[in-house]
């Protein structure tokens, strides 16, 4: 289900970016996701590599998803899904799941390394042999690729420490304790979310130059962009009053400069709501 749903994402964006041409054939058949990938992602991207070791997966080695492997795969699935929660959000304004959470999924665990020789006995030596060689490749490449993009880390190391330039309580999490994952942190509204609808309307005005937007075409934005279904997300906060991010308006901004008839279609979509 992962690869099926990056594989119809990027083919949208190929769709939008450069045409049916890119990805439909003659025959009416359209590319696969390992032809879609090289042409929105770069050879070494964290997020491609991730995905194609997901495509190897389910392709060619679906028998080692079994128990022992879960610690380690869970490290792959859960990069997966908060990498295309970002790009989703990212090109499309709102979360795929708006008002829902994606966070650290239950899925994600540690574990002991997989026992061979236990392995051996309960599926036999053609598993055991490949599921040696699996283990070897996947730490081989999150050690060399490094980012929680490919493989969420969970190699935690809670320290102490006199250092007046660190805090007293030190978190660290991956590989020698860099790139640290923070799960949860404090955040100030007024610094993340500071602008209120007229406010936001303000600065998208007066950064294009001219009034652009009013409350209505505003309201369209949100409407047809899904914009407040989630309530905590980049672009909208929901607390106490409607919030909206600096990351919003330049996403308005972008779009109306760049996108010809973009404000125009929100507003149709806005008028014909039920």
């Amino acid at each position: 289900m992962m690869v099926n749903a990056w594989e119809l994402f990027l083919k949208a964006e190929i769709l939008d970016a450069l045409g049916s041409e890119k990805v439909f054939y003659k025959n009416g058949r359209s590319i696969s996701i390992s032809d879609a990938l090289p042409l929105r992602l770069q050879n070494n991207d964290p997020v491609r590599l991730n995905i194609e070791t997901l495509i190897q997966l389910r392709d060619q080695a679906t028998h080692l998803l079994i128990p022992e492997l879960q610690p380690q795969l869970s490290r792959l699935f859960q990069a997966n899904v908060l990498n295309y929660q970002e790009r989703y959000r990212n090109q499309m304004g709102n979360s795929p799941l708006a008002g829902q959470s994606v966070g650290m999924l239950s899925l994600v665990l540690d574990g002991p390394e997989p026992e061979i020789g236990v392995i051996k006995e309960c599926y036999g030596d053609i598993t055991a042999s490949e599921v040696a060689s699996f283990l070897k490749q996947f730490e081989t490449n999150a050690k060399e690729i490094n980012s929680d993009k490919y493989s969420i880390s969970i190699e935690y190391k809670l320290a102490l420490t006199k250092n007046p330039s660190n805090a007293d309580l030190t978190l660290s999490v991956g590989y020698n304790g860099q790139q640290a994952v923070i799960i949860t942190q404090a955040k100030d509204l007024n610094t993340t979310h500071p602008h209120t609808t007229n406010e936001a309307i303000n600065k998208v005005n007066s950064i294009l130059g001219s009034k652009k937007i009013n409350r209505h075409s505003f309201q369209a934005i949100c409407y047809k962009h899904k914009i407040k279904q989630d309530n905590n997300s980049t672009h909208h906060n929901f607390t106490d009053i409607h919030r909206y991010s600096e990351a919003f308006v330049t996403w308005v901004v972008k779009n109306i400069t760049e996108q010809k008839g973009w404000l125009e279609s929100a507003l149709e979509c806005y008028k014909n709501r039920k």
